[in-house]
């Protein structure tokens, strides 16, 4: 049960960022000078970042995104452990729209099943969504700054959530709760990583993967 509400609070802390003083669905970018029609989920157009992780997950994990949050790497390599149990988890995620793909990078193999959220998020005003989330959370500005990685964040805190803390533009820095904390290693607010990284689904042998929404319903 524990493990469970862990990777729950984990999705909704990835959701809060994703959807927090995002722009309108059809927005233009300012200043791109031409007719371009885009979803933005995120305020930060590009983004990677190194974590350490430490408690009842322990680890390394990288997570870059491009394109205002349409298209996300989160690479993996944790040991999950709970009351006397552990279990190692080696993976590579790649979100590109409404598609998630779950890769196993040494067995190169994986599953491809649709985003659940990109729809939804695609016909919702995303910043009452966010400041919904934040209220329902009680997520509370502490006025505390903090430096991580050579990059400065405010520290949040919520009953909930724990404590986060954030950039300016929702990237998450920092986060402890139940047992489980990360922390930035390396931070790079101006790419969203390695090309390959969102390319390596292609390599892979895929199959089709598990309903996530019917997932995310029963949690």
């Amino acid at each position: 049960m524990m493990l469970k509400n862990v990777l729950t609070l984990s999705m909704s802390a990835a959701l809060l960022a994703g959807c927090f003083q995002a722009e309108q669905p059809g927005s233009e970018d300012e200043g791109a000078g031409d007719d371009t029609v885009f979803i933005k989920f995120h305020p930060q157009e590009e983004f990677c970042v190194e974590y350490n992780h430490s408690g009842m997950i322990s680890g390394t994990s990288k997570q870059c995104m491009r394109k205002w949050g349409t298209e996300i790497v989160a690479i993996e390599k944790f040991v999950v452990g709970m009351g006397g149990f552990s279990q190692q988890k080696n993976a590579h995620n790649i979100t590109l729209g409404d598609q998630i793909y779950v890769i196993d990078p040494v067995k190169m193999t994986g599953t491809v099943t649709k985003n659940p959220l990109f729809e939804g998020l695609s016909e919702t005003d995303p910043i009452a969504l966010g400041k919904a989330m934040m209220a329902s959370w009680n997520m509370n500005d502490t006025g505390a700054d903090k430096t991580i990685a050579g990059t400065q964040c405010n520290v949040m805190d919520s009953p909930q959530m724990g404590s986060v803390c954030l950039t300016d533009n929702m990237v998450m820095l920092e986060q402890s709760f139940m047992g489980t904390s990360q922390i930035a290693t390396k931070v790079d607010l101006t790419s969203g990583g390695d090309e390959a990284d969102y390319l390596l689904y292609k390599k892979a042998k895929l199959t089709d993967g598990p309903d996530v929404a019917k997932i995310l319903e029963a949690l």
